[in-house]
């Protein structure tokens, strides 16, 4: 549905009878039509939308006009939100929608497909840099067969089109991911709008074996560009697999430059999810970020066939540990965690943790020939928490028993931990 209309009402509705706490509903904009562009409408409609902005809802005004595009809802409901373009018009004759909708029945006969064709890269802060890729081959094939190319920003169009279904195709440049093909069915007047992008297609690609020549089926590998940061893992210039079955990786559509690989490079390996080798490994075989190889990967360059053996893992664990936490008055705190953060990771996502009985004991069983930082977090009667600062456990030798004491009137005392070892 598509029409200009008038707000006379807006009624708000809760999606559920509220209760206690009230959960979010809808606006219902009660609109005079204006004008139907689309669809078939009666004087009056009314129209749907989220009560929050969160969920894409409009936020519709009594006595305002808007130019609405509608959907049906599988409920039957007409809604909209912002992901539409419907939009308040302030004036109809400046309104752009408005007068391109409105100049359709003077415009030639013939659809259209237009596009832009983009290459992007990540940046170290999450986000894609963008460049336009002028100079691209665009075929058209259906009822009837149009070549265009890109411009210099990288934008592409075709007009005159009879109506029909359209194979829109381009051809990336060498050493670029390939652009799929687009399926367009097109109506008189209509158009259809194709965004390409494309990145460059390095790859980094190999075999990973355990000590023992089998092949490490399921680990986790990262790679990352060589001067990043080792202790900001949410670093963005990564590319991420897991082996295959023989034990085959490949880092794909890997941008020019300078890489480190591993095997659980930032953190352990969640339960079930190639868990099968717990330490953290470098390429080509080394335990410590600083013995890592470089691999340098050029503009669409295949790296391949590299061997990738990893260290023996870590044992089991087996040294086991007490710990008693007391409270700020030095008593003994019932039911009180334990976290036992292993020194490979710094801050593991699959720490060992543990809870106190009543008399504020746990019992922890840690890997042999590793450091341990130990911290104790409890919930207090107020509903608050407090923590007891690390602790740091060398299980070389058998560790003797530890107490740990709340310090802190927070939920996490890590982040009083002293920096990791830049050699980790």
């Amino acid at each position: 549905m598509l029409f200009l209309g008038h707000v006379i009402r807006v009624e708000h509705v809760y999606d559920e009878p509220p209760g206690e706490t009230i959960g979010p509903g809808q606006y219902l904009a009660h609109f005079a039509v204006t004008k139907s562009y689309r669809g078939t409408l009666g004087e009056q409609v009314v129209v749907h939308t989220a009560d929050q902005g969160s969920a894409c809802g409009l936020g519709f005004q009594e006595g305002h006009d808007y130019l609405v595009y509608g959907y049906t809802a599988s409920n039957g409901d007409l809604s909209t939100n912002h992901c539409t373009r419907t939009h308040e018009v302030a004036d109809q004759a400046e309104d752009p929608d408005i007068r391109w909708i409105e100049a359709l029945t003077k415009a030639p006969r013939g659809a259209s497909v237009y596009g832009r064709i983009r290459s992007l890269r990540l940046n170290r802060d999450g986000a894609y840099d963008e460049s336009a890729l002028p100079g691209i081959s665009v075929s058209i094939a259906g009822p009837q067969s149009k070549t265009v190319s890109s411009d210099a920003e990288g934008n592409f169009r075709a007009d005159g089109l009879a109506p029909g279904a359209y194979v829109v195709s381009a051809e990336a440049p060498q050493n670029y991911v390939p652009f799929p093909k687009s399926t367009v069915t097109l109506q008189e007047h209509s158009c259809a709008e194709i965004p390409w992008s494309t990145k460059f297609d390095g790859h980094i690609r190999g075999h990973v074996y355990f000590h023992d020549g089998s092949p490490a089926a399921g680990v986790y590998l990262t790679a990352k560009i060589a001067d990043s940061n080792a202790h900001e893992p949410w670093a963005w210039q990564a590319a991420h697999t897991t082996a295959g079955s023989d034990g085959t990786f490949d880092f794909a559509t890997m941008a020019p430059g300078t890489y480190i690989f591993a095997v659980n490079l930032d953190f352990s390996p969640l339960p079930g999810k190639g868990d099968s080798y717990y330490r953290k490994a470098f390429y080509p075989g080394a335990i410590h970020r600083s013995e890592a190889a470089l691999v340098v990967v050029g503009p669409g360059e295949k790296v391949d066939r590299l061997s990738f053996f990893l260290p023996p893992d870590s044992a089991k664990p087996s040294v086991p540990l007490q710990v008693t936490i007391l409270d700020f008055a030095g008593k003994p705190v019932p039911h009180a965690d334990v976290v036992a953060y292993d020194g490979i990771w710094g801050l593991s996502v699959t720490p060992l943790m543990a809870t106190a009985d009543e008399s504020g004991k746990a019992n922890v069983t840690l890997r042999p020939d590793s450091h341990y930082d130990i911290e104790a977090v409890v919930n207090l009667s107020d509903s608050s928490q407090a923590c007891a600062e690390p602790v740091g456990v060398n299980t070389h030798d058998s560790p003797a028993p530890v107490i740990l004491m709340l310090s802190h009137h927070v939920g996490n005392c890590m982040q009083f931990k002293m920096p990791p070892d830049d050699s980790r």
